[in-house]
């Protein structure tokens, strides 16, 4: 069950996402007159593989990760572009793509909004998915039970990383966090094993908000139990448990 809490007008609120990534969300937290503090505890490599060389007719996204390598390798494509949510189509919209369509933030929105696209065809359609390497497999488990062909391709990874002691007693040594987000599986675990041993007694009182269930279940069975689950997977909705 989900914990209930006062929202907080003022937050400090801790951030686990890559730096790029991370700062942008920090950005959206001082607009909303929170606090945040960034400490990546992954960082992003972009993969060198080229694209699969079958033909297909459009693309999904799932990450704003794997936009860079979309425009590199099909650089403004009219072909329809199938975005799991708002912020990831902006970030394709912004890379010059002109045809995009937005998910709502779960990948299981994308084989309705591909059938409204492309409609009866007798043979179905070809989608690349531009995917990271660590992925849960609901987009393809979603394509699995659809008339559409999923051509993956994996164009970036995240992999973990350790903070040093100066960045940890940097973030936290002035003043306690009031928050957590934690956005992926890897970042609970993460969190898990690097963070809060830190904090020691301290974790007791920091509030971790969890953009799904998924991430929620990553955590030990000590944490879990406090977890506050987003009501959909998007971060606005994340924000709103502040």
């Amino acid at each position: 069950m989900t914990p209930s809490h006062e929202r907080l007008l003022m937050a400090r609120v801790l951030i686990l996402r890559e730096r790029a990534s991370g700062e942008e969300t920090a950005r959206q937290l001082r607009s909303r007159g929170h606090e945040p503090i960034v400490l990546p505890l992954e960082a992003v490599v972009r993969l060198d593989g080229e694209p699969p060389t079958a033909p297909f007719d459009g693309f999904a996204v799932t990450s704003s990760q794997a936009v860079s390598s979309l425009a590199e390798a099909f650089a403004g494509d009219p072909r329809p572009v199938f975005a799991v949510g708002a912020a990831t189509g902006a970030t394709i919209e912004a890379a010059g793509f002109p045809n995009v369509h937005f998910g709502s933030g779960r990948a299981a929105s994308l084989p309705d909004i591909c059938s409204t696209v492309f409609g009866s065809r007798d043979d179905g359609a070809t989608i690349l998915y531009a995917a990271g390497v660590n992925r849960s497999g609901s987009l393809e488990a979603a394509f699995a039970d659809s008339p559409f062909r999923l051509l993956t391709w994996e164009v970036y990874d995240v992999v973990r990383r350790a903070p040093s002691r100066d960045e940890l007693r940097g973030a936290f040594d002035s003043a306690p966090s009031d928050a957590v987000l934690l956005m992926s599986q890897a970042q609970a675990i993460a969190f898990a094993e690097c963070i809060a041993p830190y904090w020691e007694d301290n974790v007791e009182t920091v509030r971790l908000l969890c953009l799904s269930q998924r991430i929620s279940d990553a955590l030990p069975s000590g944490l879990r139990s406090r977890a506050e689950i987003s009501e959909r997977p998007t971060l606005p909705s994340l924000f709103e448990r502040l």
